[in-house]
């Protein structure tokens, strides 16, 4: 997942940006993580990608404590909603397709929107993340060549 935080009282060159992995997180970083949301690790993630404010908050936090390790939760910035943008990557967008496809869905005409959806997303993020196309012998993306910010 790309994380972008950009201050609208900032200049451009503030904004940050993060390639989040939730599985590159070491336990000791997640039961911090943990303790601070007031959930366990799963229902964190899924907050974070469903939207959750305190959930996002939460996940700057941990970002900006990666570069600034004595940063406290109470001093994370108060940021409008809009600031904090949070963009799933082609490989979860892939995985959360592939689960839609499974999944035990009784009008399968809301599962065609959804799929529409995601096919929708996935095409941005390819876009996003300069990937011409997919692979089709394993039916998924390409790993971008870049780091991420979980290390």
């Amino acid at each position: 997942m790309w994380v972008t935080y950009r201050p609208e009282d900032q200049p451009d060159e503030a904004e940050q940006r993060w390639e989040f992995n939730s599985e590159r997180v070491r336990t000791s970083e997640a039961e911090i993580i943990e303790k601070r949301y007031g959930a366990n690790w799963d229902t964190w993630r899924n907050d974070v990608r469903s939207g959750s404010a305190k959930a996002r908050r939460v996940l700057l936090w941990h970002l900006l404590r990666r570069e600034h390790p004595r940063l406290r939760y109470e001093d994370t910035p108060d940021f409008l909603m809009a600031e904090l943008l949070v963009e799933h990557s082609v490989a979860e967008l892939l995985e959360l397709r592939d689960r839609l496809a499974k999944a035990k869905v009784d009008d399968e005409s809301m599962r065609e929107q959804m799929a529409a959806a995601l096919d929708i997303e996935i095409t941005d993020a390819m876009a996003r993340e300069g990937i011409a196309e997919l692979d089709g012998a394993a039916g998924k993306a390409p790993s971008p060549n870049s780091g991420d910010a979980t290390g």
